[in-house]
């Protein structure tokens, strides 16, 4: 796949961003964000460090957001 397009096989965007350096593709998940501290670009290196007070509310939103995926995937393997 090329570091440029998000796009997966039926149509969805993959979770990421482009690099503010090189415009690369950085995939990443809600899980990533909430235990890593910075985010690296795959082409150019560029260390985008997390700022977790700043972004506090988002963090909180994102932990909500995880959650909600969890229990979707137990209920979605309990009723099979």
């Amino acid at each position: 796949m090329n570091n440029n397009n998000p796009e997966q096989a039926g149509g969805q965007r993959e979770a990421g961003m482009k690099c503010p350096k090189c415009g690369a593709f950085i995939r990443t998940s809600i899980f990533q964000l909430l235990t890593t501290n910075a985010l690296v670009c795959p082409s150019c290196h560029l260390r985008l460090n997390i700022d977790r007070m700043k972004s506090k509310p988002a963090f909180d939103a994102l932990r909500k957001v995880q959650a909600a995926k969890d229990n979707l995937e137990k209920k979605s393997h309990f009723n099979r």
